[in-house]
């Protein structure tokens, strides 16, 4: 008598084994190309923000400038962030006719809570974005 293996719901075991996997790869496509796209909302952000600070005549309007518009930068992009901080450096602003430069830098963490499933996967991932301008030297500044 020849016996002979059969074959028969391998292919079940086979798609019950490789599910799981598929989905935790499609999982991280997904984080990956939200971290992505957030990065460069954020840099965006922090070039539209540093350009309008280093229009403004004040370095005290400059940072309320670059917050505002940092902020409203992101909300155009649909980038809701955890803990948003805009922080602008305005120290070369007050040079009295050299070049001076703004400095703007974005942190904020970037919410990846809805993408459970994936051991080791943080909730928030840290985002910086840093763009510095050169102050317009035709705006008269005090």
């Amino acid at each position: 008598m020849n016996r002979r293996s059969s074959d028969a719901g391998s292919a079940s075991v086979e798609l019950a084994i490789l599910t799981p996997m598929l989905l935790m790869l499609v999982v991280l496509v997904i984080a990956g190309g939200r971290i992505v796209t957030a990065d460069l909302a954020m840099e965006h952000a922090a070039t539209a923000a540093a350009r309008s600070a280093s229009l403004a005549r004040t370095p005290a309007a400059a940072h309320s400038t670059a917050t505002s518009t940092g902020t409203r930068a992101l909300a155009e992009q649909n980038l809701t962030c955890a803990g948003l901080q805009v922080t602008a450096d305005t120290s070369g602003f007050g040079q009295p006719g050299g070049p001076g430069t703004v400095t703007v830098t974005l942190r904020c963490a970037v919410s990846l809570a809805d993408l459970t499933g994936i051991p080791g996967l943080q909730a928030g991932i840290p985002l910086r974005a840093v763009f510095t301008s050169p102050v317009d030297p035709y705006r008269s500044r005090t």
